[in-house]
């Protein structure tokens, strides 16, 4: 992000700084005349005005992209603490799922051994069923007796009946408990079944939250990326904003200094008057924060055309003791 973004803030000031820079250098130019007269004050009065306005409005630029720049910080951590914030409470759900899923094992599990139980007890009963046929068939001559006996009257009957009833009793309480054990058995096992299901359900959807902290994750991630470019690309437009008025400063200077040449030189400018200010904005123009606008070759073609100039008006005025630029 911050690449594109300090590409699109030298792009969107590139022509302001080249016409200002050019104005700077049509001035040095104007300086290196021999002795510039009125006419040629007023064309200085108007270099540094021009580059001035230039100036001004590429700081408005930049000011402009520091403040989209702070709308979009802004948006950016909004954004991340919401999502922060959905991703807590996505690792809140995800623990209680994940206790609720243990809490489902146990009981799968306390289930299991029930049916397993059950089971083992229908085999049981269906063993004693099986039994009380095999006794009821080896002792199908005394259910025939009892049968015969059912026949007599009075005494032969009675007896008859209860031989006959207590075969059948046993037979049917044999019966029974293999019923009751097999209700006992499908009961536990769709129970089993139903842990079974529900443990598929929540294993499915701790799977599903886990995904979207993941994902969640990534998401925070890369908006801290941004909100990092984002930091960095403020960082550098702060510098180019203070690189900018630096010279704005300087060219207010430059200004009044033009202005006070005129009114003492009866609207004439002396060259050994600006030099000084001008050689400080060439010094300017190599600072930290300068060095992105450097890269415009036509903004370095005129920064070396002006030291150039500096350099030669110096010389001329016989100011030695000034610093080479």
């Amino acid at each position: 992000m911050a690449p594109l973004q300090n590409e699109s803030c030298n792009e969107s000031t590139k022509e302001q700084l080249e016409v200002g820079m050019q104005q700077l250098v049509f001035l040095a130019e104007l300086l290196l005349l021999l002795r510039p007269d009125g006419e040629t004050c007023v064309k200085i009065r108007n270099c540094v005005d021009t580059a001035l306005s230039y100036f001004s409005e590429a700081e408005e630029k930049v000011a402009s992209q520091l403040l989209l720049a702070d709308s979009q910080s802004e948006a950016l951590i909004t954004v991340k603490k919401l999502m922060q914030d959905d991703l807590r409470e996505k690792q809140k759900k995800l623990v209680d799922l994940k206790a609720q899923i243990v809490a489902l094992q146990e009981a799968e599990k306390k289930s299991v051994g029930m049916l397993q139980t059950a089971e083992l007890h229908l085999e049981n009963t269906k063993e004693k069923l099986t039994l009380a046929h095999e006794e009821m068939e080896n002792k199908r001559e005394g259910r025939d007796i009892g049968m015969h006996l059912m026949i007599l009257p009075a005494l032969g009957t009675l007896i008859g009946a209860s031989v006959f009833i207590g075969y059948q009793i046993a037979l049917e309480s044999a019966e029974n408990l293999v019923t009751e054990a097999q209700r006992a058995v499908e009961e536990y096992a769709a129970e089993v079944v139903g842990y079974h299901d529900k443990f598929i359900h929540f294993s499915q959807k701790e799977q599903e939250l886990q995904d979207g902290i993941n994902a969640m994750n990534q998401k925070i991630i890369q908006t801290q990326i941004q909100c990092d470019e984002l930091l960095a690309f403020q960082g550098d437009v702060l510098m180019k904003q203070s690189w900018i008025r630096k010279c704005l400063a300087l060219l207010d200077v430059l200004a009044g200094k033009v202005h006070v040449a005129a009114v003492m030189s009866h609207h004439a400018c002396f060259p050994e008057l600006l030099v000084d200010i001008l050689g400080d904005i060439a010094q300017v123009m190599g600072e930290k924060g300068g060095e992105a606008f450097l890269e415009n070759q036509k903004i370095q073609d005129s920064v070396l055309e002006i030291k150039k100039a500096v350099k030669t008006l110096k010389s001329r005025v016989g100011k030695s003791t000034l610093q080479d630029y």
